[in-house]
């Protein structure tokens, strides 16, 4: 099968999937280190006008002790922007030592000399950054700060030139499509993985200004079948759909579908998200449900989680769960929650986006069929 165009599609995911299937665990976890940013992106889905005191280094080293207690292997930190903590070196290297893999959300702008060094003697999976444009008039209409595009760039030139190992992102907005071939063709001169994201979501606070300056589904659909990768990749998808090797609806989705439960993915089971201030959330989007580690313990917060979102069914109403074109969608339930205060309202951008691909894949199937 094709390469994914799908970022973090690493092998530590599906080793846990294999090996621990049907045992709910905390065996990876995101760390929002802080609420605090030196950009000011446009589409950030983070809560606007956040003031609340990060947690404290103490707090941390406390929630990692219990998570690997519990069974943690992987992690992320993510902000905000986690350079912006002061205590970033001692944070990263108290998780470390535990035995956890690490990979860092960054947009790389405040990286320094001293980062490098610290990540040369205790390597990170995976260093995850953000280019919002090619040019510095696209990145810096995206980000609001004058000068951050030099600083993207030289850090980048850093991780180069430190062989750090790192992936580009790239969100596909209005105020930057017209650079999404330019940026697909400056990630395959660097040399690294590459992930396009052609949408925007809600805002956590449940705001949905951001999805204003999300491209049209067309749009959308037509990168998947104009870049070389994305293309290939629904490709092989019709290639493994005629031959068996996968299933129209994934099995793990139509089981949990089949027994009516409305979240068909690994949020709250095997994956749990620390925020800035102490709680934990099911994920990073389901910032709607959270429990204050500061008024609980995790195990806790663990049976509250459970109960909100692994055990969560659905009503009668929800069309996600019979829909054929689920292989090719991008649902999240936790986004309709935000965008709609409604769980089981799906947003129409990744149903019109599903079910172009679907008609493109079942194209390409009878074409394999024909032996053309």
């Amino acid at each position: 099968m094709a390469e994914s165009y799908c970022m973090h599609a690493r092998p530590i995911n599906d080793f846990i999937d294999e090996t621990f299937e049907g045992i709910r665990a905390p065996f990876t976890a995101g760390f929002e280190l802080t609420a605090k940013c030196n950009l000011n992106c446009i589409h950030c889905y983070a809560k606007p006008g956040r003031s609340h005191a990060d947690m404290g280094t103490e707090e941390f080293k406390r929630i990692v002790d219990v998570l690997v207690e519990r069974g943690l292997i992987d992690a992320y930190f993510t902000g905000g922007e986690i350079f912006t903590r002061t205590d970033f070196e001692e944070l990263f290297l108290y998780i470390k030592r535990k035995g956890v893999l690490i990979s860092l959300l960054s947009n790389i702008t405040l990286l320094s000399e001293e980062h490098i060094r610290l990540f040369k003697e205790y390597p990170v999976e995976i260093i995850s950054t953000t280019m919002y444009g090619y040019t510095e008039e696209a990145y810096e209409r995206v980000t609001g700060v004058k000068g951050s595009y030099a600083k993207f760039m030289r850090a980048l030139d850093l991780l180069k030139e430190s062989q750090i190992p790192f992936e580009l992102k790239y969100v596909a907005m209005k105020q930057n499509y017209d650079e999404i071939y330019k940026m697909r063709e400056f990630g395959k001169q660097l040399g690294v993985p590459m992930v396009i994201i052609l949408d925007v979501h809600p805002m956590s606070d449940g705001s949905t200004e951001p999805m204003s300056f999300r491209l049209t589904p067309q749009e959308a659909f037509e990168f998947d079948v104009k870049d070389e990768g994305r293309c290939n990749f629904w490709k092989d998808v019709a290639k493994d759909l005629l031959c068996g090797e996968m299933e129209t609806i994934p099995q793990k989705t139509a089981e949990r579908f089949r027994n009516g439960y409305l979240y068909p993915c690994s949020i709250a089971n095997q994956h749990v998200f620390i925020t800035s201030d102490y709680k934990m959330q099911g994920c990073v989007r389901a910032s709607y449900r959270q429990f204050d580690l500061r008024k609980g313990t995790f195990d806790e917060g663990w049976e509250y989680l459970q109960r909100e979102f692994v055990d969560k069914k659905s009503s009668g109403r929800y069309p996600c769960n019979t829909c054929q074109n689920i292989r090719f969608c991008e649902h999240c339930v936790a986004n309709f929650k935000l965008a709609y205060d409604d769980e089981e309202q799906p947003d129409s951008f990744f149903c019109e986006v599903a079910a172009m691909r679907k008609k493109f894949v079942d194209q390409e199937i009878a074409r394999l069929l024909q032996g053309k």
